[in-house]
C-alpha cells in the first residue's frame, strides 16, 4: 500500500519568499496559502524556515563480523542533555554536483577513516517538517571492521571535527536505543538494522 497525498505543490501559493539570514543555515520567511481539505483556500500566513542542503547518513555495518561502527562528536546547543557529545552515524551535507554515493564515501573516510564497499539505500525523511527544509537520505554502508583503529581520532581540522570511534556488535548498538541514542537519524538507522539485518547479511554475504 502506498500513501498518495490529496494535494501537490500546485495547491500552494507563495506570494513572498525573503531570505532573512544567510550563514551556515539560511532562514527564509515566506507568505503563503494552501488548499484546505474542503477544497477552499486557507488564509494567507507567514512561516519562517531554516534552509540547507540535503544530507546523507551512513550506518557502517560489517556483515562478516556483525559489527557496527558509530562515531562520537561534539554538538553545540544541547542545553537539556547531560553531555553535548553524541553517538551518531556518519553524515554529511550534499555539495553541488555530488551524488549520494560520493557523499557517503567521502564522509565515511573523513569521519570514520573507513572505505565503503557496498551501499544499501534505507529511506529518506524530513527531520523537522515545517521548520527545516532538508531531506536526510539514509544508507547502510559495508566496511571491514578488521581495518578499524579505534585508538585514532578522526575528522577534519578545518571543519573543527574531533571524532572518536566506537566499534561494537550490532546487538550492542541496537541495545543503545534503550537509553543512549538521542538523535533521530541514528535512532532510525539502528531501528532499520534491527528489522533488516538478516536480509542485509544474506544479500551482502551471498
Amino acid at each position: 500500500m502506498r500513501f498518495t497525498p490529496k494535494y501537490t505543490k500546485a495547491d500552494v501559493q507563495v506570494t513572498q519568499d525573503e531570505c532573512v539570514y544567510n550563514g551556515f543555515f539560511k532562514m527564509h520567511k515566506k507568505t503563503l496559502r494552501h488548499r484546505k481539505f474542503n477544497g477552499e483556500w486557507s488564509d494567507y500566513m507567514t512561516r519562517e524556515m531554516m534552509v540547507r542542503s540535503d544530507a546523507v547518513c551512513v550506518l557502517l555495518y560489517d556483515p562478516n563480523t556483525d559489527q557496527v561502527l558509530l562515531i562520537e562528536q561534539f554538538r553545540p546547543c544541547l542545553p537539556r542533555s547531560e553531555s553535548p557529545w553524541l553517538l551518531e552515524l556518519v553524515a554529511g551535507m550534499v555539495e553541488e554536483g555530488e551524488s549520494d554515493e560520493q557523499v557517503a564515501r567521502r564522509e565515511s573516510k573523513e569521519e570514520a577513516g573507513v572505505t565503503i564497499d557496498r551501499l544499501e539505500y534505507m529511506f529518506k525523511f524530513v527531520p523537522s517538517p515545517g521548520g527545516l527544509v532538508e531531506y536526510l537520505r539514509m544508507y547502510a554502508g559495508e566496511f571491514d571492521a578488521n581495518k578499524v583503529d579505534v585508538t585514532q581520532t578522526q575528522g577534519l581540522d578545518e571543519e573543527h571535527e574531533d571524532i572518536r570511534l566506537h566499534l561494537m556488535s550490532a546487538d550492542e548498538a541496537i541495545g543503545l536505543l534503550d537509553h543512549d541514542i538521542e538523535n533521530a537519524s541514528t535512532i532510525m538507522g539502528l531501528q532499520w538494522l534491527a528489522l533488516n539485518k538478516q536480509r542485509l547479511r544474506d544479500k551482502w554475504l551471498g
